[in-house]
């Protein structure tokens, strides 16, 4: 949606999943086998997986933007989504998962430490390459931010311990100010799992 938001794409947006529910029905199984969420469908285009949906969006809609022209800019910015996938995810969701997703008498508060330590490590790597640099691979947002950039609204607001990053920090500040990642970024997802659940019934 971040995506969708920047490009300034029309669409029809359908909540599905979760306490939404949907994910059973007949017609959403043959858009998407796996009943998973995302999948859009653009002008009868179906497209599954919240990476190839990255791709397709930027590479369809946004070249010489959110997808670089230059193809060597193009493959900095993939490496760094898929750096994200393979790296940063399996190591911070469960700090999210742990926090607002378990209930609080079953949370595992020594994972959450040992993750938030390794997450750290990772960033370091990603603080490093921000030197003198706006943003993934230059002066202007690309594909190559997005699913990172997504995710930091979540490890700016949990509880846990954060080593100073001030590349990371002002690279953050930036993505802060762009409306579309206000908009579909920047949203509450409570404290407890009791409150995620009633934000995301609520649409919020």
């Amino acid at each position: 949606m971040w995506v969708v938001g920047e490009l300034g794409l029309k669409h029809v947006r359908h909540n599905v999943g979760g306490t939404f529910g949907g994910l059973d029905s007949e017609e959403y199984g043959r858009l998407n086998p796996n009943r998973l969420v995302p999948t859009i469908d653009d002008s009868g285009f179906v497209l599954w997986e919240s990476y190839a949906i990255i791709r397709y969006l930027c590479r369809q809609y946004g070249k010489g933007s959110l997808w670089p022209e230059n193809d060597q800019q193009a493959a900095l910015a993939d490496q760094w989504m898929e750096w994200t996938n393979s790296r940063f995810m399996g190591v911070f969701f469960p700090i999210f998962w742990e926090l607002i997703r378990t209930d609080k008498d079953k949370q595992d508060h020594e994972k959450v430490k040992n993750s938030s330590k390794e997450t750290a490590k990772l960033l370091k790597i990603f603080e490093t390459h921000m030197t003198d640099r706006k943003y993934v691979v230059g002066d202007t947002l690309t594909m190559g931010d997005i699913p990172l950039g997504s995710m930091m609204f979540k490890y700016f607001s949990l509880n846990i311990e954060r080593p100073p990053f001030p590349n990371i920090e002002a690279w953050y500040a930036r993505l802060c100010e762009r409306n579309a990642y206000r908009i579909h970024c920047m949203n509450s997802f409570g404290s407890s799992t009791e409150e995620w659940f009633a934000l995301e019934k609520a649409g919020a």
